[in-house]
Formats: structure tokens, C-alpha cells, sequence
């Protein structure tokens, strides 16, 4: 019996990689039809109604989108996510997983690794790599964020403002919404007796995966 036919985009800024994998997958992997080729989040956006039964997404895409608000906008459009990404770093991986991706490929890995991620992601399955694995294992529970808190913190501390007014143009809420929502974060990764910075704050929400560490600090 034949393969059901797979339909694949891919959203990845770099046009050599993105067009490189594209052939790749076209050459290769059969059943796999690659309809849809993004060199960034807003043109993915622009198209979320009418995205294919994959998305391959990269992690740096050059905005200040945060991983998890893309991946969720997909998922909730209907596709599955496979990320493909440079960056390794263990809470990443945590984040785009908790997040709903299926599949987290570092781009080191052979092509055929992305089409086996691409062939259980169409199923809805999870693959997962030993790297990935171990990242997952590695995670303690912590405080987690609603999704209008964590809405608040990626624009205020992920670089799409840089004062209370600013986030609550940016969101459209009030500036009292804006400050209860960041307090209730503070609490949340309070632990001890000193206000948290909003450096500080920042910092652990990196830690933990919520934010996506600035490449250009």
C-alpha cells in the first residue's frame, strides 16, 4: 500500500536552507509534497488558515514573536509542528515541546531525521530525539503562566516594549491589567524576600523556557 501523500511548509528565514531542505524532501522523501516556503513568521501568519498538514519552523526568525505564541497559533490553525532549529538549548527544546510541537530536530541532523519527524508529525505522533529526550527528563516542575500573563511578559521583557504603556498599547488592555499580570508572574517565581528585578525576572523566565534568550545581548 502506498504512503498517504504528506503536504509540508517551511517556515525558515535562511533562503539557502530553506530552499535546500525543500529539494531535499522533494528528491527524497516520497510522499512528502513541499507546497508552501516562508522566510518569516509574518508571512506564515498571513497564510495560518491555509498552512499544510506539516510546518517545519524555525526557532530565530528574526521578530520578537516568542517560540511558544507561534507554535500554539499553528497548532490551534490545524497543522502539526516539527522545529528545526540551530539553537540547542534545553530550555528551548522545553519550551517548543510544551508548547505542542511534535518533534524538536537540531539542524546538524541528517535530512532524514527531519522526514522521519515530518512522517509521525502527520500521524500526530511525537519524535522525539535522545538530545531532546534528555532535555525533557532534565525539567522540574515549576510555575507556569496563563496565557494572557505569559502574552504580557513576552511583550514587556521579550523586547516588544520597553515600558508598562507601551505592552498595554501592544495588548490593548490597561496599564492596571499590565501591572497585575506582572505581578502575579514576580509571585510566581518569587523565592525569597527581594522584589524581583526585571532583569531578574527576565532572567528566570529564560531559564525556565518562557522567554527565548536575546541572540543580540
Amino acid at each position: 500500500m502506498s504512503q498517504p501523500r504528506i503536504e509540508v511548509d517551511i517556515v525558515e528565514d535562511h533562503a539557502v536552507l530553506r530552499e535546500g531542505l525543500a529539494q531535499w524532501l522533494e528528491a527524497n522523501a516520497t510522499g512528502i509534497r513541499v507546497v508552501g516556503r516562508f522566510g518569516s513568521w509574518a508571512e506564515a501568519a498571513a497564510n495560518l488558515r491555509a498552512l499544510s498538514d506539516v510546518v517545519v519552523l524555525d526557532v530565530l526568525l528574526g521578530d520578537q514573536v516568542p517560540l511558544r505564541a507561534k507554535i500554539q497559533a499553528i497548532v490551534s490553525a490545524g497543522p502539526h509542528v516539527v522545529v528545526c532549529s540551530s539553537v540547542v538549548d534545553p530550555a528551548v527544546m522545553r519550551q517548543a515541546m510544551g508548547a505542542g510541537a511534535l518533534a524538536y530536530i537540531p539542524k546538524t541532523a541528517p535530512a532524514g531525521v527531519v522526514e522521519t519527524a515530518i512522517r509521525h508529525a502527520a500521524q500526530g505522533l511525537s519524535y522525539i530525539t535522545d538530545e531532546v529526550d534528555a532535555a525533557l527528563e532534565d525539567q522540574q516542575s515549576g510555575p507556569q503562566l496563563s496565557a494572557r500573563e505569559h502574552q504580557v511578559v513576552s511583550v514587556y521583557l521579550g523586547g516588544g516594549a520597553g515600558t508598562l504603556a507601551e505592552t498595554a498599547h501592544i495588548l490593548g488592555i490597561s496599564v492596571d491589567g499590565v501591572k497585575k499580570h506582572l505581578a502575579s508572574v514576580r509571585r510566581k517565581f518569587q523565592d525569597g524576600q527581594e522584589p524581583l528585578t526585571r532583569l531578574a525576572l527576565r532572567d528566570r523566565l529564560v531559564t525556565r523556557g518562557w522567554l527565548l534568550e536575546d541572540p543580540g545581548q
